[in-house]
This record gives C-alpha cells, structure tokens and sequence, in this order.
C-alpha cells in the first residue's frame, strides 16, 4: 500500500489514510443519501430526521469524550478497531430495521451524522497517529494529502448516491430493495475499515511503553486546548446547521431536484473542495497556518449567504460551487496546527476535546435548523450558518494570529540567517 504514496509516508500513515478515504466515502454516500432515504422511503418527518443526525453528532461526541481519558491507557490502535466494530453494528441495524425507535439506537452507534466525513469517532486517534509518523516539517503537508484522499473518496460517495436508481433498472429490484443492498455495501465498507485498523503498528501510540489516563484539565496545554476547542465548536455550528444531508433536502425542496441531481452536484463539489484541499498546504507555508484557517476561510460564509438568497436553482449552485474552494481550505491547516501546539501525549486530548466540542455543536445544530426550517423560513439556515461562519474566522484570527506552530517559528529562524 506505501507504494501507492509519495516515499516519505509511512505504512502507519498510508494505513490511515486508506480507511479516512473509506469512511468518507460511506459518509459522503450517506450524506446525500440518507435524509432522503429516511424521509421518503421509511416516512421520518422532518424534525426526526434532524433528530436523527442530531444524534450521530453525540455519538461521535460521547467516543471522543471517552478517547480522552483512555487512549493513552488502552492504546489508540485498540480503541480505532473498538470504535470501527460498534459503527459496523449500527451499519448493520440501519440496513436491517425500518423501527423508528430502533433507528434512533442505530444512529448513535453507527455515529450517522449527515455530514460528508470530516467528523468520526476514530478522527481524533488518527490525527494523533498520522501527526507521530512523520517529520514535522512533512506534517501539513501529510495532512493535505490525508484530506485530499478522503475528500475525493467522499466525491465519489456523494456521486454513488446515485446508485438506488440505477439499482432500480434491473429487473426484479424494487426501489425499497435497493436503497437495502447500498446499506448492505457500506456494512461491508466498514468491516474493511476495521482491518486495515488492526493492521496498523505500536508505532502510532504516543510513546512506547506509556501506558497512563489522561486528565486533559491538568494537562500543560489545557487552556490552548480548551480555547481553540471552542472556536472549533462555533465553526461546526456553524457547519452542522446545514449538514449536507439538510443542504440536500432544501435544495430538493426549495428547487426540485432529485437524487441522481443532487448526488452529481454534492460530487461538482466535493471536486472543487478537494482542489482546494491539494494547494492548501503550500498555501499554508506562504502566509500561515492561522491565516490560512480565519482568512482564506473567510469568503465560505460570505458565499453561504448568496446561496440563500439565490432565486433560481442555477444561480444556487454556482455559488455553491465557487463557496466550495474555500470551505475546506482551512482543514489541513487546522489539522496540522492543533497536533503542533500541543505535546505529543497531549495530542489525542486535543483532538478529541476538538471532536467533543464539534459534534455536541453538530449535535444541536441539525435539529435546530430543522426547526427554525419548519418555523421560520426555508432559507433561514442558511443565513444563520453564514452569520456564525463569520464569526468564527474572524475571532480565530484576533486571538491566535500572534501563535504560531514550533515548525512556523523555525522555518521564519531560518528564514532570518
């Protein structure tokens, strides 16, 4: 698999990287997929299927919560293949049940949160491992590479949203019976996860033959963490108001479109988003890793809102679009900055007391657009998330513009002699 990479990565890292691309690409089919599948094929109303997503955000919250504390005790390997495991079961029961109340149990285990990958339970223990297998002058550039993997594997789920419909034109497939057998593939998805996690060697713990819980109040960098952590919180606010799973639904509703539509246009998307996503790192070695995540972030808010206020659906997506090159152009560069500022045992509490922070924000943030959808405007989401996207950015830049990563500071050294 290393072959595969540029020689400088390692097979822990090349590891990751491959089931960050799978997961994203079950998450970005699911993403474009699921509130449709939910609404239209088992009746959820609206407001459930909010509830529903709502839910997937506090199950990746609640495993993150608990990485914190334990990853350093039990080992970070064991807790990916632990978390992959309890996702596959709640794979499983969402392929088998159409229960209204066993879906609500199946959405916190499988952590189904309609966004397109960029949370998970396993996403804070491999940023710790990825962040430890390479030289830290490699790491944004490493972790570029790792979004730009997952981001076209998340393309290529949004385009198989499609699937269902093409299932559809054989004979003998009814729409229902469809919709089952791409449930039933991403069971399979997530088994494959599972063993390339079990694959992975002791080189990703913190230190080897540290074996310790981890109070992440007492830690050296406690309040970095924690101030950072609630920035992050307010973006994913921010974010998770219009899930793609709701952005789907309102584009479906406000215009018309339909599945194999949406899937093609969350795919446009997630291409623009992963060109982005491969300059992001020289980007960030230019002008900085702050100013790379507050300002060139910047116009993604500023976009959202002419997406809602677009009165024709081709106008919409263009603008949905031209937003996609700057809106996940901070993440590597958050990605490599949060596991710099920190020691290296104190890495998992980073990102996973980041993880914490965005998914309980992720956790109110669908439900709370539904409800302001319902009660207000269809649009008014939209507005919202653009309102707190801005923000975000800009109270990031006033408050760490003057923190730079130890990388940051002696590349500007050496810069100096």
């Amino acid at each position: 698999m290393a072959a595969l990479f540029p020689a400088w990565i390692t097979r822990d890292a090349a590891l990751i990287i491959a089931a960050r691309a799978l997961h994203t690409f079950s998450q970005g089919l699911l993403a474009v997929l699921l509130a449709v599948y939910l609404r239209e094929q088992l009746g959820l109303a609206v407001f459930l299927v909010g509830l529903f997503f709502s839910l997937g955000f506090a199950s990746t919250a609640a495993f993150s919560f608990l990485s914190t504390f334990v990853s350093e005790r039990v080992g970070r390997r064991k807790l990916m293949v632990s978390y992959s495991l309890i996702t596959l079961a709640g794979s499983a029961g969402l392929a088998l049940s159409s229960n209204p109340a066993a879906l609500v149990v199946f959405a916190f285990i499988g952590s189904f949160n309609g966004a397109a990958g960029n949370v998970g339970p396993t996403q804070s223990l491999e940023q710790a491992a990825v962040a430890g297998v390479v030289e830290p002058s490699r790491r944004t550039e490493l972790f570029a590479l790792y979004r730009v993997a997952a981001a076209t594997a998340g393309a290529l789920g949004a385009l198989a949203a499609g699937l269902p419909i093409a299932l559809q034109s054989l004979e003998g497939v009814s729409e229902p019976a469809s919709f089952r057998i791409v449930l039933w593939g991403l069971v399979g998805l997530r088994l494959v996860i599972t063993l390339l996690f079990m694959l992975l060697s002791d080189k990703v713990e913190a230190e080897q033959g540290r074996r310790e819980w981890v109070n992440p109040v007492r830690l050296p960098s406690s309040g970095r963490i924690f101030t950072l952590s609630g920035l992050f919180s307010l973006d994913q606010l921010a974010g998770a108001i219009i899930v793609r799973g709701l952005l789907a639904l309102w584009f479906s509703e406000r215009f018309g479109l339909d599945l194999a539509s949406l899937g093609v246009l969350f795919f446009v998307a997630q291409v623009v988003g992963v060109a982005s996503l491969w300059v992001a790192g020289k980007i960030a070695n230019r002008i900085g890793l702050i100013n790379t995540m507050s300002l060139a972030h910047l116009p993604s808010g500023l976009l959202l809102l002419a997406v809602a206020f677009s009165p024709w659906a081709w106008l919409a997506v263009t603008f949905l679009l031209v937003r996609a090159l700057f809106d996940q152009i901070d993440v590597p560069a958050r990605d490599s900055y949060i596991m710099s500022v920190v020691q290296p045992h104190e890495r998992v509490a980073m990102g996973s007391i980041h993880i914490v922070g965005r998914s309980i924000s992720g956790t109110i943030g669908p439900t709370l657009s539904t409800g302001v959808l319902q009660a207000i405007a269809l649009s008014a989401p939209l507005v919202g998330s653009a309102l707190v996207k801005v923000t975000y950015t800009l109270s990031l830049y006033f408050m760490f513009r003057n923190v730079k990563a130890p990388q940051e500071m002696r590349a500007a050294e050496r810069r100096e002699e």
